[in-house]
This record gives structure tokens, C-alpha cells and sequence, in this order.
């Protein structure tokens, strides 16, 4: 999105005004995934958790897919579609169901969504099938999901207080449950890779996944020197610049390294995340990229926890362009209803997941871009995506209990969120 290129600027400045002040002070990172896991027979594991060998911090992301929209019924061009449906004979032969869901599926596709939200808002996950999960969130509502990423039907890693580290298989596993540790003595994963990253863009400092896979201090940049393969964890290295074909790595003692030949380091590294408290993520691609600086941390001076509160429905008021305003719950791109869930955009090759927890406005600017502005007074330009352009499948007031009313992005001058 090049026209949107121009505002960056000003989104870098308020950047540097809100991360500046960001800083840590103390020993131990406490926003790591904690809880137990039950299995089909009962037994119970509890401890650090982490999804296979990715997922391990509240910020990160659970991904998948709706199974349902229970919002569909709302829109008016749906009610005679579900009247078919609810008149469709059912057949009990496999092969007829098979082309009655692939029907099914077909006049809705187009409505339906993935669904993202932080580890650290939810309550609970339910093993429901091998690709099919029920998501409980922080303040009792249930969302069934099934497939869309990899987070659903993998292995499960818990440190067990007493026997240590377990892989669990998907099928074996009856619920996860996350609930935060009450004491500071418990073994973990380890500690996040936490950073300022200099890009073409501006500077960014927060909590870094390296090549969309890294994100521990112990985990390893591979690469090769011109005297061998070499793997350094990232808690050696102070400093990763790009340079024409690889990476130059200045280690802690000052010692240097020119690395090439692997993704971590050269061209096909698939994108450098940055984490920032009270904002979201931000998905920079190696083109962007110019340097990393590892810094040292301890513990973060506001409590990380507060970010991961009980879930509430979204609610706010639309304005039309006709200057009409409409107060109640928000459906947003017949869809998101919850302030856990994320709004997805780009601006020019940066991706950008933002909870709707952090967002006081949406504005629509054009067919294909917004104005999204944080809580934090940090203003984002962000298209492209579904989210944030005419690709959005509408948005549903509901002014009172039976009383709702539908816009079209095109119809939208301003959302604002309470």
C-alpha cells in the first residue's frame, strides 16, 4: 500500500513516544503459559505449558476456525437461504451428507473467518476431535473451532512439577486449563527474546519471534561461517545486522561472525515479530529489516497480567456517513464480538494483529484502507485485509436485546469503542 507510506511517519513518532517509555526491571518474566492438562483417562499434569515447540508466552496467538457464524441470521439476504436449509431433507448416507455440507459451505464461505486471539485470554481448551476444539475464554463464553493453523491437533509440551518435561500427544489429551502460577519458583521454557529492532520503517522495541519461530533466549540462529555451521543461542548475541548476503552476528564478548546459507539469516527468513505491550504484533519481512540489538530485561514495570483481563463483548457507538449514531453491542465484520479477538491490516509489507481490547476508533478512509486509533493515542494506517477494507462483510448494532440494525463499510464514517 503505497499510498499509505506517507503516514507512517507520524505513526513512528508516537511510536518513539509510547516505546520509549516502555522498559524492564527485574529477574523473570512472568507472562509465560502455565496450567494443567487432563488426559482422557484423568491423569492431570501441571506446569509450564507450551503448544508443541512454538506457542509459550500469553501474547502468543491461538489460530483456527469458526465453525459456525451464529451471525449469519441477521442479514436479510440469509433468512430465505436458512429456510432452504432447515427444509433440506437430511440424508444419513455418508456420501449425500458429504455433498449437502459441501453445498452448505459454498453459499457461505464468503462470511467465513478465522478466529485469533491471545494464549492469555483464554480459560481453557477443550479437545472435542482430532482437528476440532472447544475455546473457553476468560469469562465463561465457549467457541467452537476446528483446523486453520497448526495449534489445533499437535502436541501439547507441559514441565511437570515432579516429572518434567511431556510431550502429550493431541489424541490423549481431554483439556488444557491456563491459570497463572502462585508461586515464582516454577520451571519454564525459559525467558523471551526481547529487543529493538531498527527497519527501514523506524525503530521497535519489545518481545522478538525471530524467522516466525525463534522467540526463547536459549533458542539457536543458525547460519554458516566460512569455517563451519554454527548455531548461537540468542542470549550470546548482542547485536544481528543484515548485511548483502547474510547476517554479520556481534556476539556479548564482541566477537563477530559473518553468517549466510540459512533462512535465520539471509533473504528467505520468513519475518521478524515484534510484540508490544498494550498495542499487538507487528510482522516485519526481511526487506525491512536492518538490525536487531538484544537487549536485557527483567521483569516489566507495568504487571504484563493486566493485559490479559476477562473477555467482554464488544460495544461502542457507529456513526454513519449520514451523521446517525447507534449505541450497543458490536458485531464487527459479521464476526468479531469479543475485545480478545484481533483486527488484522497492513500498511504498505508491515502486518499488523491488534486486540480490540486496544482500539478507542475505527474509521473507514477509503475502499480499501482505515484509520485504526489505539487507546494509547497511537494512530495506525491499516488496509488491505479484511478487516480494514470493502473486503469487511458488514457491521451489526445491537441497539437493544431484539433490536439490531446492519451497516456496510461503505455506509460507516467512524466506530467508537468503549
Amino acid at each position: 500500500m503505497d499510498y499509505l507510506a506517507k503516514n507512517l511517519l507520524f505513526f513512528f513518532l508516537i511510536a518513539q513516544l509510547f516505546l520509549g517509555s516502555f522498559s524492564v526491571s527485574g529477574q523473570t518474566y512472568p507472562c509465560y503459559l502455565y496450567g494443567s492438562i487432563t488426559t482422557v483417562d484423568g491423569d492431570v499434569y501441571k506446569g509450564a505449558i507450551r503448544w508443541n515447540d512454538e506457542e509459550v508466552f500469553l501474547s502468543d496467538m491461538f489460530n483456527a476456525e469458526k465453525e459456525e457464524n451464529p451471525y449469519l441470521k441477521y442479514l436479510p439476504e440469509f433468512k430465505e437461504k436458512v429456510n432452504y436449509e432447515r427444509n433440506y431433507k437430511k440424508r444419513s448416507w455418508d456420501r449425500f451428507e458429504v455433498t449437502i455440507n459441501d453445498e452448505r459451505r459454498s453459499r457461505t464461505s464468503i462470511y467465513d473467518r478465522k478466529f485469533q486471539c491471545r494464549f492469555g485470554d483464554i480459560k481453557s481448551i477443550s479437545v472435542t476431535g482430532s482437528e476440532s476444539v472447544s475455546l473457553e475464554l476468560k469469562g465463561g463464553k465457549y467457541i467452537n473451532l476446528s483446523g486453520g493453523s497448526n495449534d489445533v491437533g499437535t502436541k501439547v509440551w507441559i514441565i511437570d512439577q515432579e516429572l518434567g518435561l511431556l510431550k502429550i500427544d493431541w489424541e490423549r489429551i481431554d483439556i488444557v486449563s491456563f491459570e497463572t502460577p502462585v508461586t515464582d519458583s516454577v520451571e519454564t521454557f525459559g525467558e523471551p527474546i526481547y529487543g529493538k529492532l531498527i527497519t527501514t520503517k523506524g525503530e521497535f522495541t519489545g518481545f522478538i519471534q525471530w524467522d516466525h519461530d525463534e522467540r526463547l533466549a536459549g533458542d539457536k540462529l543458525d547460519g554458516r561461517s566460512r569455517d563451519g555451521d554454527l548455531s548461537i543461542p540468542f542470549d550470546k548475541i548482542k547485536t544481528i545486522e543484515k548485511t548483502e548476503n547474510g547476517s554479520r552476528i556481534t556476539l556479548h564478548s564482541e566477537r563477530q561472525f559473518e553468517l549466510t546459507g540459512k533462512n535465520d539469516v539471509n533473504k528467505y527468513n520468513r519475518g521478524i515479530i515484534v510484540s508490544i505491550p498494550n498495542v499487538g504484533r507487528i510482522d516485519f519481512p526481511w526487506s525491512q529489516f536492518l538490525s536487531l540489538e538484544v537487549l536485557s530485561y527483567s521483569k516489566i514495570n507495568s504487571d504484563c497480567l493486566s493485559e490479559f483481563r476477562v473477555s467482554e463483548r464488544l460495544f461502542g457507538t457507529l456513526v454513519t456517513k449520514r451523521g446517525k449514531s447507534y449505541k450497543g453491542v458490536i458485531v464487527y465484520d459479521l464476526d468479531e464480538a469479543m475485545d480478545s479477538e484481533i483486527l488484522n491490516g497492513l500498511n504498505d509489507k508491515l502486518e499488523f494483529s491488534v486486540p480490540f481490547r486496544n482500539i478507542r476508533s475505527i474509521k473507514p478512509m477509503a475502499y480499501n484502507y482505515c484509520l485504526v486509533e489505539l487507546k494509547n493515542g497511537m494512530k495506525l494506517y491499516l488496509g488491505d485485509k479484511t478487516d480494514v477494507s470493502n473486503k469487511n462483510a458488514g457491521v451489526i448494532v445491537f441497539v437493544k436485546d431484539n433490536e439490531y440494525q446492519n451497516f456496510k463499510w461503505e455506509d460507516i464514517e467512524r466506530i467508537d469503542f468503549m
